[in-house]
């Protein structure tokens, strides 16, 4: 008996805590990253013009950033490259980790449109 609890007790915490990354990943997501990507990830116009780039450069849906591995993308966000600051000591390593696997759910649900 005590070990189908504890196999249920796994069972439905596992879900939980994918959920609560997920949710922390978009929680710093919208805190960090949204200010110039957009919280839905098409990018800020008016940041693009602030920092003088192209129209577009902003937005994670575009070839450039969804051909990037999940590694690439994780290296970018945490060294940071050109106008875009690394994070890499202002984030923990889970929510860097959670902030890539939301980026690339929202990367997902741009290339889908």
């Amino acid at each position: 008996m005590r070990m189908v609890t504890a196999c249920l007790a796994f069972l439905l915490s596992t879900p939980a805590a994918a959920l609560a990354q997920e949710a922390g990943g978009k929680a710093t997501f919208e805190k960090t990253c949204a200010s110039c990507h957009g919280s839905d990830g098409k990018g800020n116009a008016k940041k693009e013009a602030m920092f003088k780039l192209e129209a577009g450069k902003l937005n994670l849906g575009r070839d450039e950033v969804a051909s990037q591995t999940r590694d690439q993308k994780r290296e970018l966000t945490a060294k940071g490259k050109d106008k875009m600051p690394g994070y890499e000591k202002k984030m923990t390593a889970a929510e860097l980790d959670g902030v890539i696997d939301y980026t690339m759910e929202l990367i997902a649900t741009l290339r889908k449109k």
